[in-house]
C-alpha cells in the first residue's frame, strides 16, 4: 500500500532489543542520500519526533526539489552509444528473393508520453533524408517531445510540494 503525501519519505523505527524507538527521514536528491533519525527519548516522546522529522523532510525537499520529467529524461545512461539521450540508430533487416541480406538504417528518437506508459518516437530513414540529417531530425523530435512534458518524475511525485 503507497504511502501517504503526508508520510512521504518518513519511516519508523521500533527495535525493542536495540531500544531504538525513532522516526527516519531517508530521501534521495540529486544522486545524494539524506538520512538522519529522530529518536523519541530525545525529542521527548514520538509525536514530536515525527513533528521535528516532517520539518527536516520539509526542508530537505525545499532545498533539493523533486526531479522534474523534463530532467529525468535529459540523464545520460552508461549503455547510451549516440552521445544523445533518447535518441540511437538501428537497421531494419531483410531478405531478398535471390536470398541477399538488405540493409535500411535509420535514426529514431523516443520520450515519455503525456500519459503513464505511453511514449512518443519519430524514426527518419538514412535513405530519404541522409545519415546526418536524420540524425539532426531525430535529436529535434525528441527535444520537442520532452519539451512537452509537465510535472514531476513518477518515483519523485509523493515528494512534491502541494500547490
Amino acid at each position: 500500500m503507497p504511502k501517504s503525501k503526508a508520510m512521504y519519505g518518513i519511516t519508523r523505527i521500533d527495535d525493542d532489543y536495540h531500544r531504538t524507538h525513532a522516526w527516519r527521514v531517508s530521501l534521495r536528491r540529486q544522486n545524494k542520500m539524506h538520512v538522519k533519525n529522530f529518536p523519541d527519548k530525545t525529542y521527548k516522546g514520538k509525536r514530536k519526533a515525527l513533528a521535528a522529522a516532517k520539518v527536516f523532510r520539509d526542508e530537505i525537499i525545499d532545498k533539493y526539489p523533486p526531479t522534474t520529467r523534463q530532467a529525468m529524461c535529459n540523464i545520460q545512461r552508461s549503455n547510451n552509444k549516440s552521445g544523445i539521450t533518447g535518441v540511437y540508430s538501428y537497421a531494419k533487416r531483410y531478405k531478398l528473393k535471390n536470398n541477399c541480406i538488405k540493409e535500411l538504417w535509420y535514426w529514431e528518437a523516443h520520450w515519455p508520453g503525456e500519459k503513464p506508459g505511453t511514449f512518443g518516437k519519430a524514426t527518419f530513414s538514412f535513405q530519404q533524408y541522409g545519415e546526418k540529417k536524420a540524425h539532426k531530425l531525430a535529436i529535434a523530435a525528441r527535444k520537442a517531445g520532452v519539451a512537452k512534458l509537465k510535472g514531476v518524475f513518477w518515483a519523485s511525485e509523493r515528494g512534491e510540494k502541494s500547490q
